[in-house]
């Protein structure tokens, strides 16, 4: 190091060099999807062996019946929102209202009653991007009443 006198009688030293920044650790790699049965809060979803860079896995959504579509919507999205990020859910359902007004529908013109507990069974396609797998769509294949939710 050197020293430098200014005028002013005061001694100066250079900075000392600041340490190079260290890279932000990155993120561990996600693991795959599991394969089989796996339960979430009463709700369940089988997926096969991933192969590829989707995948798509059949998911049981536990809802309750409501005569009001916008309330019957809400439960879904909610139901939906335990398997992914909310405004993932958000997006499909929004994907799906036209098939769910008529499941919807049909569920009324059955005598469904009010707060009746149902079986969504929806087929659900993951995709692999930068080592991540992602929702990427959705699509309805049936409903059925249950006795006890």
């Amino acid at each position: 190091m050197y020293f430098f006198e200014t005028s002013l009688g005061e001694i100066f030293k250079p900075r000392p060099k600041a340490p190079t920044p260290q890279p932000p650790p990155r993120a561990p790699a996600q693991r795959p999807l599991k394969e089989g049965w796996v339960v979430k809060e009463g709700h369940r979803r089988f997926c096969g062996t991933p192969s590829g860079r989707s995948e798509t896995c059949d998911l049981e959504l536990k809802v309750r019946f409501r005569r009001s579509f916008d309330e019957f919507l809400r439960g879904v999205e909610d139901a939906y929102g335990r398997w992914m990020e909310r405004s993932t859910a958000r997006t499909l359902v929004k994907k799906l209202q036209k098939d769910l007004s008529q499941w919807h529908q049909e569920m009324l013109s059955s005598k469904v009653l009010d707060n009746d507990p149902l079986v969504l069974v929806a087929g659900l396609t993951y995709r692999k991007s930068n080592g991540t797998w992602h929702v990427d769509d959705s699509s309805l294949r049936q409903w059925r009443r249950l006795i006890d939710l």
